[in-house]
């Protein structure tokens, strides 16, 4: 009987590990703190997440199956490098989806939703002025969300949260440009407006400028290194 218990007891506690090790690993590379093409071992990462090596095998399989990570021999880990190919395939899946998101969220948004954005606009504010790139991540990943959960379209929201997920390592690049968090900040409140006057021809136009100008600011980051 205390088998069966302490046997239960582990596959509750495994499923908390690997989720941990996942988020943690995921965190680390789309914020680029691994950066891209870097290799790791997997007990290096093991070891600087004070865990053990299964769930940290298994993190690395889902990330495996998102793309950011390959397994490669004699290598170990490798984070998925980034190209401007990837970044035009993005731009152009963004605008494709995130434009009709837009549009939908214009029609369906309740004023409990754009509270929680001014809210969200707000805080990006304090977060911008204090250059706390973190904290514009998360809040840039919640505005997106927000947006999103006003489709009403789970699928779409679920689609929408993984292309967002692959343009983070985009958007921090991109944070090396100059008063680019103000423009990010700017281009928000442009979109909640838009939202709020209920236009879908506003809300489109208001996302298309935003995911273009994220496109410009990249290039330009990357013609500049």
């Amino acid at each position: 009987m205390n088998e069966t218990r302490d046997t239960a007891t582990a596959r509750k506690k495994n499923p908390s590990l690997r989720n941990q090790a996942y988020e943690s690993l995921k965190r680390g590379i789309l914020n680029c703190d691994l950066k891209p093409g870097e290799a790791v071992t997997v007990t290096e990462l093991a070891e600087e997440l004070g865990i053990g090596r299964t769930p940290v095998i298994q993190a690395v399989d889902r990330l495996m199956l998102e793309g950011l990570v390959e397994v490669m021999p004699r290598k170990g880990v490798v984070v998925s490098p980034i190209s401007l190919d990837d970044l035009v395939e993005i731009i152009e899946v963004r605008l494709l989806n995130e434009i009709q998101a837009a549009r939908w969220a214009a029609e369906r948004i309740s004023k409990q939703q754009l509270d929680d954005m001014r809210d969200n606009l707000n805080r990006m504010h304090k977060a911008s002025a204090a250059r706390d790139v973190a904290t514009l991540i998360m809040l840039d990943s919640q505005f997106h969300s927000l947006i999103s959960a006003a489709t009403g379209n789970e699928i779409l929201a679920e689609l929408l949260g993984r292309l967002h997920d692959r343009s983070l390592r985009f958007w921090t690049l991109s944070l090396k440009m100059p008063h680019r968090n103000d423009r990010v900040c700017e281009q928000h409140a442009a979109i909640i407006d838009a939202l709020q006057s209920g236009s879908a021809d506003k809300a489109e136009q208001a996302m298309r400028d935003h995911i273009k100008d994220f496109q410009s600011s990249i290039l330009a980051q990357v013609v500049r290194d």
